[in-house]
């Protein structure tokens, strides 16, 4: 299974962020759209970085209530690791373990196309084991039906 049948039933991407959007507009962005993490991009649409939810909760932290009038570009992770649609859901999986994080930015050249979750992941991949236990269901019940 390729990234490109979970982003299929995804929302597209959300924002997104730029370096210089405040942190308080992000987080009230995140909020409504139910996301916990945006790509945060450049002037030319390119991927500047990604703001997650534990980056605010880490300036809440540090900085205070202050931390929501500062610059999405002063939380934001700027080595930013990423997959294209064509990456194996299982390597997508692997990186966002091997890494520690939950949101990983998909890309299309330079250009993010939206960040998938590992809910977003788990939700495709229950989906997918649903369906094969039917299929086997099916398949048994005509073994012990003789058929």
């Amino acid at each position: 299974m390729k990234v490109s049948e979970v982003i299929d039933i995804g929302r597209g991407l959300i924002g997104p962020a730029t370096p210089d959007s405040p942190v308080r507009d992000a987080n009230a962005l995140m909020i409504g759209s139910r996301v916990g993490a945006l790509a945060v991009v450049d002037g030319d649409g390119r991927l500047a970085g990604i703001l997650s939810e534990r980056d605010i909760a880490r300036g809440l932290h540090e900085h205070g209530s202050e931390v929501l009038g500062k610059s999405v570009g002063d939380l934001m992770v700027r080595e930013v690791i990423s997959c294209t649609p064509d990456t194996d859901v299982r390597d997508a999986t692997a990186l966002m373990i091997q890494h520690g994080f939950r949101h990983l930015p998909v890309l299309d050249g330079e250009r993010p196309l939206t960040v998938i979750s590992i809910r977003d992941i788990v939700s495709v991949r229950l989906a997918s084991l649903e369906t094969d236990v039917e299929a086997l269901r099916a398949q048994l019940q005509e073994i012990v039906s003789g058929g």
